[in-house]
């Protein structure tokens, strides 16, 4: 088992995507069942409490708490076994939705219940908070197909649901044996407590808990959120995919009408309708210009049907058009037909939250009352009293979600920093639950309870909330599990804990070594902690390093965590300067792909370099970066003597002296600087071409590979351009991920100087390598300011880009060639990152395969430090084995380091994009 109880570790867990912050007193992390066990011993005989955590994507605080948080993510994440006939999986608590979806693709099955959050999601909080999604109103909750699973209840048992609902009522432990009488004593108030609606995690499910005189905690454990066993391994049931869909896009000028149409379509048994209002138009409007989506309108509902029959969904749709156009609630919809509309149109749905983060200002939209779910015939009701509440208040508010099942995610926004606005928490939460609870709704449909709700879990059971806490004593009889979650002595505790808070202080520091026009302190709190960064599999390319660590501290929101705690106080500024600290911070590889991912594009990597700079600044710069980051230096002063660079750098003796003094892996082989760079081989003006380009080699090109160069300048004189090759220097990246500030400065400045007179007379400036173009694009801004840095990032352009943009000036020969493409995550980040691609797929003959793989595990110099070699290689083991699967007679990539990890790792030969066009071309 992993325990850490220093103030880093303790912190990165004290949040997740709530409005809380609890920090706990250690975070464990346990590798079976038996450690889990122990840590329970353990808590029961220290008076400490435990607090489960999967994921942590949960909007209600409860994977929080001030005792000892289990994480399960770490290691407890296996998929245990599926068996495809039988329709069945187990997993551990750890495994995660978007796990389960890669495995089964191309099997034709899937789990139904389908939250937002599902490709982060983990079983474990997905069953502990009985998860639902777009499509539930059709296919349920995650009870409904749970089979069995393991539990460690707070006195150590270990039992399985299976075992105990075989087990006869005599033969039962006490405890259960007492939650049978409670039942069999109360039966009937129990069964009619609960509010008719089909989606309600409210309180404890008590509901069916004997039948045939067997105790059935299937339900109970579910929607529980930790409070009354330890979840170790799940096992459910899948379902048949349906072969087909159908999907009705209709837009409405009330929300009333829009209630009214979801009454009328729920007996046609849609597979899902989902909801969205104004706001969120306007933001997809802002971000996604071609769909279709007409002005003056309120509100559109996605009206989903499916089917393993084609023509079946679709005379539902039409049925359900048909339906809307004679009730006259609207003619305005539209039937969505290929799949790539209808992927559209839930795209834009999918993306309701992450569009919202990303609204400027203090106040955010907030998860309080948006778990609401009220019976679909009291829908108009609960618009009107709900939208009432809120303009009363003068409330800005977003509505979306699950309108099928009566269930609305409305969030009103809110500034955590202002004492009125937190006063309004509780008003606002009393009045909207006084509403939903008088038209027979829930307080919680689908998220839980959490900290967030809990204080309202009385009030929605008057009359069986006094089971609720009988329950939680059977079981835990000593109140170690997840405390004052779904039973608590003082509801007036619920804000206690909010992530800001009315004591919350942030300071900016004076003295910032990189520009931040927006303000360092809001680019931390933009960090919401949804937890996306931790996606594991291929659906996001963010983070390596997680990915094949599953540590926390690896993760991007931990940096933005630590920061938070370094602005506030939570930590004392010499903190920064800890190993402890710089660790995490050094997890960063500055892929950029979290930025680019990010719900609230939350510039983690630019964090990380502001914290580094901070660093070098107080101690100075390694030797390391120093060497790795000397590249231009190199090139210009040793290749003469390239012969001899190489026999020193091929002794092992001369590389293992170097990794004792340097840190740089032994295991690590170097290219020689060419003998004749760029510059020697061509003129600083080629071409006489009507579009002038300004080419920007970059080190590789110029030192290492000059024949990239060469192969770039043929391509875009080949296109009728003249193409200028001034005197050039680094383009300051490299100096910039090592928080060399001052150094990356000069970079730009001797850059500007030697070719910034160009800049008016050039169409476009040109880059081979990726990294380059992120720098010149992108990362100068971050440390210089003027006409001059804004005038080079909009005139940079990808070479692959370039060329297709004017395909008609360049006609490839035939090259009869079996490729497979890697895409660095450095071009995925910029404008196109598929133009390579396309642009190999034009030459005849070459047939292209793209490996659409995560990093390569290189990370500019990042996998060249002995530290980190062996991850870098399990990182890139995946990549190297797509690549021996596709089997190509070269492998082509636009990125220097990603080539030296696919050569290094036994690729074969690798080339750049640019130099099979220009191949190409000499065919001709």
């Amino acid at each position: 088992v992993d325990l850490y109880r220093d103030d880093l570790c303790r912190l990165m867990v004290s949040t997740d995507a709530s409005i809380f912050r609890v920090n706990p007193a250690c975070v464990v992390y346990p590798r079976n069942t038996e450690d889990v066990c122990r840590v329970v011993a353990f808590a029961g005989a220290n008076g400490m409490t435990v607090h489960c955590r999967g994921a942590g994507s949960g909007l209600c605080g409860s994977a929080l708490g001030s005792g000892i948080v289990l994480d399960f993510t770490k290691y407890m994440n296996r998929l245990v076994g599926i068996d495809p006939d039988k329709k069945i999986f187990e997993c551990q608590p750890g495994f995660r939705f978007g796990e389960l979806n890669a495995v089964l693709r191309g099997k034709g099955l899937f789990f139904p219940p389908d939250p937002s959050s599902g490709e982060y999601a983990s079983f474990g909080g997905m069953y502990g908070t009985n998860a639902s999604g777009a499509h539930s109103v059709k296919y349920g909750n995650v009870a409904d197909y749970i089979i069995d699973a393991q539990i460690v209840l707070a006195s150590g048992r270990v039992i399985t649901l299976s075992d105990i609902s075989s087990t006869p009522f005599n033969e039962l432990p006490e405890n259960l044996g007492g939650l049978f009488k409670l039942y069999e004593k109360h039966a009937e108030i129990i069964e009619k407590s609960y509010p008719d609606v089909r989606h309600n995690v409210a309180g404890y499910n008590l509901r069916k808990l004997v039948q045939n005189n067997r105790l059935h905690l299937e339900k109970l454990f579910s929607g529980s959120e930790g409070t009354l066993g330890i979840v170790t391994r799940l096992k459910f049931r899948l379902a048949d995919r349906p072969l087909h869909n159908s999907l009705v896009v209709a837009f409405f000028s009330n929300i009333v009408d829009s209630a009214r149409a979801v009454q009328m379509i729920l007996p046609m048994a849609p597979s899902g309708i989902e909801v969205m209002d104004k706001s969120i138009l306007e933001f997809a409007g802002k971000n996604s210009p071609g769909d279709k989506i007409p002005g003056n309108i309120d509100n559109v509902l996605l009206i989903e049907f499916d089917s393993r029959h084609r023509d079946q969904c679709v005379s539902q749709a039409r049925s359900a058009m048909a339906l809307l156009e004679r009730e006259k609630l609207t003619t305005n919809f539209h039937l969505a037909v290929s799949n790539e509309e209808k992927k559209r149109f839930w795209a834009i749905r999918k993306a309701a939250v992450p569009l919202l983060y990303k609204i400027k200002g203090e106040k955010k939209i907030l998860a309080l009352i948006e778990d609401a779910a009220v019976p679909t015939d009291r829908l108009v009701e609960y618009f009107n009293g709900i939208y009432g509440i809120l303009r009363r208040h003068n409330v800005d508010f977003v509505v979306y979600g699950h309108i099928a099942k009566g269930l609305m995610h409305t969030r009103p926004l809110l500034n955590l920093k202002d004492p009125s606005d937190i006063r309004l928490l509780e008003i606002l939460a009393d009045e909207v639950f006084d509403l939903v609870l008088g038209i027979g709704g829930s307080i919680s449909g689908e998220h839980g309870d959490g900290r967030l709700r809990r204080a309202y879990i009385r009030l929605q059971y008057p009359e069986i909330y006094p089971f609720f806490r009988e329950t939680k004593r059977l079981l835990d009889t000593n109140n170690i599990l997840n405390p004052a979650i779904k039973t608590i002595d003082d509801p007036g505790r619920s804000w206690d804990t909010l992530r800001y808070g009315r004591n919350y202080r942030s300071r900016d520091p004076v003295k910032k070594h990189l520009l931040w026009p927006e303000g360092f302190v809001n680019e931390i709190e933009r960090c919401h902690g949804c937890t996306k960064c931790t996606t594991v599999t291929t659906a996001t390319r963010m983070c390596p390093v997680y990915k094949f660590t599953r540590d926390e501290a690896a993760s991007p929101k931990a940096k933005a965590n630590i920061l938070r705690a370094l602005i506030s106080g939570a930590v004392d500024d010499r903190a920064l300067f800890g190993r402890a600290f710089q660790q995490v911070i050094d997890n960063c590889i500055a892929c950029g792909s979290c930025y680019h991912e990010c719900p609230s594009n939350v510039n983690i990597p630019k964090m990380a370099m502001e914290a580094r700079a901070r660093y070098v600044k107080q101690f100075g710069t390694p030797l390391a970066s120093r060497l790795v980051t000397g590249l231009e230096l190199a090139g210009r002063t040793t290749r003469k003597i390239s012969p001899a660079i190489t026999r020193v750098m091929n002794s092992g003796v001369i590389r293992k002296t170097g990794e004792m003094l340097t840190g740089i892996s032994a295991r690590r082989r170097f290219d020689p600087p060419a003998r004749r760079c760029l510059a020697e081989r061509t003129g600083m003006r080629e071409g006489r071409g009507d579009m002038e380009v300004l080419y920007f080699a970059g080190c590789y090109a110029s030192y290492i590979r000059p024949e990239i160069g060469e192969a770039a300048i043929r391509v875009l004189t080949g296109m009728d351009m003249t193409v200028h090759t001034p005197k050039q220097h680094c383009c300051a990246l490299p100096m910039l991920s090592k928080g060399m500030v001052p150094q990356a400065r000069a970079a730009i400045a001797k850059n500007l100087a030697a070719w910034g007179h160009l800049l008016d007379r050039v169409d476009h400036i040109v880059v081979t390598c990726s990294s380059c173009g992120l720098a010149l694009m992108k990362e100068w801004a971050y440390a210089a300011r003027g006409p001059l840095v804004k005038k080079v990032a909009d005139k940079v352009i990808h070479i692959s880009r370039l060329v297709n943009n004017h395909d008609c000036r360049i006609k490839p020969g035939s090259s009869p060639l079996r490729v497979s493409y890697h895409s660095p995550c450095h071009l995925k980040v910029q404008p196109e990152p598929d133009s390579s691609v396309k642009m190999l797929s034009r030459i005849k003959g070459v047939r292209v395969e793209h490996l659409d793989s995560h990093c390569c595990g290189m990370a500019g110099s990042w996998g060249m430090y002995a530290a980190n070699y062996d991850l870098s290689t399990r990182i890139g083991s995946d990549l190297i084995d797509k690549v021996r699967a596709s089997d190509p007679q070269v492998t082509v990539t636009d990125c220097p380091t990603c080539r030296m990890q696919l050569e290094q790792l036994g690729a074969g030969t690798v080339r750049h994009p640019i130099e099979i066009l220009s191949d190409s071309l000499a065919l001709l």
